[in-house]
């Protein structure tokens, strides 16, 4: 085989593997957004077609939260700027009716959402810990985990997450290593969703 021949096996290679890696993440993120609209779709039909709420029926999810305070992840070393992610971005995350959710600092390595102090969030609320950490963040954190294992990604550039507390309720939410602009997207998006249906059930109940 020629030196010639060897390059282009050779660069063919990576542009294989680059692939696959481009396929494993495609599929993940689409996995992902079919979760999100099931969690959506049943939301419409509970809201669409349920009978009037009993009172003794309804269950505060914020009444049932465990006192365990949550894992954090520790923090990871810090990656090169991502040239698709412009320093220094502030976002008011709003919902559908324009109500504040959240203050979103962005900067190229991590975001911080500040949750609206008038929203009552706390870990153990659906679907702040059922949907947004463990099908989300931890969601995240497991691929990125497994990429470092396949040697796809360099250690210490794994997603990571901080969900800080004020007593019981959910100040603040970090998130290190995104990376990349589509997943800076998927977790504003999850974000805002989840605390639109917290704000919505927490209404209902007023």
């Amino acid at each position: 085989m020629s030196q010639e021949d060897k390059e282009t096996v050779k660069n063919l290679a990576r542009i294989k593997e680059y692939l696959e890696q481009r396929i494993d993440e495609l599929g993940r993120e689409l996995e992902m957004l079919k979760q999100i609209v099931e969690l959506v779709d049943k939301e419409l039909v509970e809201k669409s077609f349920k009978k009037p709420a009993i009172p003794t029926e309804v269950k505060e999810p914020s009444r049932e939260i465990s006192r365990e305070p949550p894992k954090e992840s520790l923090t990871k070393p810090e990656i090169p700027i991502t040239p698709e992610v412009e320093e220094g971005r502030v976002r008011i995350l709003k919902s559908r009716t324009g109500d504040t959710l959240a203050t979103v600092y962005i900067s190229p390595n991590e975001l911080r959402f500040i949750i609206n102090p008038n929203i009552n969030v706390t870990y153990d609320m659906k679907p702040f810990s059922s949907f947004l950490v463990k099908k989300v963040l931890e969601a995240m954190n497991k691929m990125d985990l497994e990429r470092v294992e396949k040697g796809r990604l360099p250690p210490g550039q794994e997603l990571t997450y901080n969900i800080v507390q004020d007593g019981e309720r959910v100040k603040e939410i970090v998130i290190r290593n995104f990376r990349e602009e589509y997943r800076l997207r998927e977790i504003v998006n999850a974000i805002r969703w989840t605390l639109e249906t917290i704000v919505e059930r927490q209404s209902t109940h007023q």
